[in-house]
């Protein structure tokens, strides 16, 4: 099936590990131009070779960035739209969880949150918007939690900015729907990712990684059976920034194994 995404610019703000940089090899895979970003030069550099299996070095951009700083954004994303000509999509990827109940969380970890789940966004539109306008609309791609719905008490801070999120992702679908720019957001579940992989080699370094998600997956009891893998978010976000899903906006899909329970 063709996505229609050949030539394409696509911008991902978090994509030197996870499902950003997952997502970032599907749209080269599909013939997208792609630009990623991240405040770890080292990471970046080891996301740009494993980028080039998939692309030529032409079509791929990267620099560093912090995604809490407006001017960092700015110059990130208006470098992008220099080098290809323009911006198409926009992919809001960046992100942590913290930890903690309330009376655990600090000020600092609350600021974090709220800078990493509002203001990496709201710069990121911001700064991209113009030049999604230029090209006649485009695509921007928020990826949230079912945290956002459901939340969970020992993670008090994230979900309640996830839940922010959500709101405004469906605020911006609304007003820059007159712009043909489409908002959607992606909402995940338990996913095997790198922050993951780090809690596994924290909590249990000793025992097989299958033996721990599959264990993960029971204790969380996530209808499917197991934790899910990146690349199956990946493939939502790019079916979301293409061709085919040209009337889908102020949606959010879940991938989550049907973990979720609410409407």
């Amino acid at each position: 099936m063709d996505l229609g995404l050949k030539e394409k610019v696509a911008v991902i703000m978090g994509g030197t590990s996870g499902v950003g940089l997952k997502t970032a090899e599907m749209f080269l895979d599909e013939g997208a131009k792609v630009a990623i970003c991240g405040r770890n030069k080292e990471r970046l550099e080891k996301a740009k070779s494993q980028l080039l299996s998939y692309g030529n070095k032409e079509d791929i951009f990267t620099s560093t960035c912090d995604v809490t700083s407006k001017s960092d954004v700015a110059s990130f994303i208006n470098g992008v739209a220099e080098r290809f000509g323009g911006i198409d999509i926009l992919v809001n990827a960046a992100g942590q969880s913290v930890m903690g109940y309330f009376f655990d969380i600090t000020d600092e970890q609350w600021e974090e949150q709220i800078q990493l789940k509002y203001f990496a966004i709201i710069y990121a539109v911001r700064a991209a918007h113009p030049h999604l306008v230029k090209r006649g609309g485009g695509r921007i791609i928020n990826i949230n939690a079912t945290l956002a719905k459901e939340p969970e008490r020992h993670m008090v801070a994230t979900a309640a900015t996830r839940a922010g999120l959500l709101n405004l992702s469906k605020t911006l679908s609304q007003e820059l729907a007159f712009d043909n720019i489409l908002v959607n957001s992606v909402s995940l579940g338990l996913i095997r990712t790198d922050q993951w992989e780090r809690r596994r080699l924290k909590n249990a370094p000793d025992m097989d990684p299958e033996r721990y998600y599959s264990e993960l997956a029971e204790k969380r009891n996530i209808p499917l059976g197991r934790v899910g893998e990146a690349e199956e978010v990946a493939s939502v976000i790019v079916f979301l920034g293409s061709d085919k899903a040209s009337y889908v906006a102020g949606s959010t899909i879940e991938t989550a194994g049907a973990i979720g329970k609410a409407l």
